[in-house]
């Protein structure tokens, strides 16, 4: 997988790309330090997925984000950030990030997200996702217009499973599935499938606790 680093710390990003290369299926194919650099980047090397980091000299990892996806829709990027602020979630969302992962988080944890989203699933910490939305009011009425099935697949999205995973684990078809999350974004208003996890999470359709 060719990964674009996008991170201010030259030491913090150094290491992030020696560790990443070490891995034997990632390979970090250029680093960015700022939002203008970013979005060059991405444009001349079109990787498979943007590792971002939030905060930037010139921005916010969700204005690259957003940039980016404004002229490349199927970008990929993982948002790297403390969730210190509430309005991460929200701007990220907005910006259609593929997942979050924490700074606090192992490389070993950071490589399976990248592998995750690469795979097309939804990657977020459960527990600080499940507080961040914690008193957030839901849409209740979106639940009455899942199907059973699409409620399976949400479910599964929600435990951060990839198209081939639920795929497997319903006897699905891939094609199958991909109408589902489809029809899953469409009744949920949602553009990304990590949108529609954090939509249905406040609506009370799925449970992000670390119990479930």
């Amino acid at each position: 997988m060719r990964v674009l680093l996008v991170e201010d710390h030259d030491m913090v990003a150094r290491g992030l790309e020696a560790a990443l290369n070490a891995e034997d299926d990632i390979a970090v194919v250029g680093r960015a330090a700022n939002v203008a650099d970013g979005i060059r980047a991405y444009d001349d090397l079109r990787p498979d997925v943007v590792v971002m980091d939030y905060r930037l000299p010139d921005g916010s990892g969700t204005d690259a984000t957003r940039r980016i996806r404004d002229t490349h829709a199927d970008a990929t990027v993982l948002l790297l950030t403390g969730f210190d602020d509430p309005g991460v979630v929200s701007a990220a969302l907005e910006a259609g990030c593929s997942g979050f992962v924490t700074k606090d988080a192992s490389i070993e944890s950071l490589a399976g997200a990248i592998r995750a989203v690469a795979r097309g699933a939804a990657v977020f910490p459960a527990e600080r996702l499940a507080r961040a939305l914690s008193g957030s009011s839901g849409e209740r009425m979106f639940g009455a217009t899942l199907t059973g099935r699409e409620r399976e697949v949400l479910g599964l999205l929600a435990r951060g499973n990839s198209t081939e995973e639920i795929a497997a684990t319903l006897f699905l078809s891939m094609h199958t599935v991909r109408n589902h999350v489809r029809n899953i974004l469409t009744k949920l208003h949602a553009r990304t499938k990590l949108e529609a996890v954090v939509t249905a999470a406040r609506a009370g359709i799925v449970d992000l606790s670390p119990e479930r």
